[in-house]
Parts: structure tokens; sequence; C-alpha cells
């Protein structure tokens, strides 16, 4: 599964190309307590748009922290919270 999500950050349209295993690596590196910040700026950087790539680290670098907030929309646009209950 593949989805292309775009985001507008900054007035700036930005498009990612999320597969399945860009989000599977992503929960997985974040499940073993490393850093959420490197874990989120390593699944927005595999996913941004290639011609896209350049102005995106020009971004990152003037917004501390903004990695964290991409990526969080990225995983609830990929993979949006399913209303679950146990049937009893």
């Amino acid at each position: 599964m593949k989805k292309t999500i775009v985001l507008t950050i900054a007035g700036t349209d930005f498009s990612f190309n999320v597969t399945a295993k860009d989000h599977s690596d992503f929960i997985d590196a974040m499940a073993r307590g490393g850093s959420v910040t490197a874990a989120s700026h390593n699944f927005a950087m595999r996913t941004i748009d290639g011609e896209q790539k350049d102005d995106f680290k020009k971004l990152l670098e003037n917004a501390p922290g903004a990695e964290v907030q991409i990526a969080g929309e990225l995983k609830t646009e990929f993979a949006p919270v399913l209303e679950i209950t146990v049937k009893k």
C-alpha cells in the first residue's frame, strides 16, 4: 500500500509518498524507545517527494522540532484511528 499525502507547511504544499513499510519502520523505531526526533526526521525524509527534498531540508533546518509535528500528521493520515470495540 502506498499513499500520497500532501501537507501544507508554512504556506507550501509538500507531497509525501508513504508506504506500509515506511509507516511500520517509524512505529518500530518509536517502540524501541529511541529518539522521537530522529525517528520522525527519518520518516519524513524517507517519504518526502524527491523533487522537494532540498526545500524540505531547508524548512526543517529553520523550524526545530517540525519533523515531530509532520510525522504525527503523516501517521494520522496514513493510518487513521479506527473505532474498535470488544464484543462480549
